[in-house]
């Protein structure tokens, strides 16, 4: 800032104490923005995406593969999955709460927001990775099912 507007630091910090301004400013952990889903995110994988968008493509990848073995069973046993699998579903985590950022100073309000995204990163990274594995231990039992026919 002191080299765009050609003055020291110091004159600076003096101009923005005399106003009342801080000069403190929050660098955000979640500073890469994922091209497949558009939020603002911790890292991204080699593949280019965030961990969430990758788990969402595996558990794609798994449902189409349940789908798949679904046609394969037989009608008493796709029977059964049909009526079991909403009744087997734990429910998720709750997602967390946004923060509440009235009356807080821009610095504050910027670390709240960075570490409410940091926290739904992680909501979500662990919903999905729930999701996946149900999904794929759903998918072992019908495999083991379609091989004892």
């Amino acid at each position: 800032m002191a080299r765009a507007l050609r003055r020291s630091n110091e004159a600076v910090r003096q101009k923005a104490s005399r106003m009342g301004v801080s000069l403190r400013h929050w660098e955000p952990r979640c500073s890469e923005t994922c091209p497949a889903c558009g939020m603002a995110r911790t890292e991204l994988r080699a593949s280019g995406t965030c961990r969430p968008c990758e788990l969402r493509a595996l558990v794609a990848r798994a449902e189409s593969e349940t789908a798949e073995a679904m046609e394969r069973l037989g009608p008493a046993d796709r029977a059964v999955y049909a009526s079991t699998e909403t009744r087997l579903q734990s429910a998720p985590d709750p997602r967390p709460a946004p923060p509440r950022t009235e009356g807080m100073t821009p610095y504050r309000a910027a670390r709240a927001r960075d570490a409410y995204r940091e926290a739904l990163e992680r909501w979500e990274v662990r919903t999905l990775t729930r999701l996946l594995k149900a999904r794929r231990r759903r998918l072992e039992r019908m495999i083991k099912k379609i091989s004892n026919q």
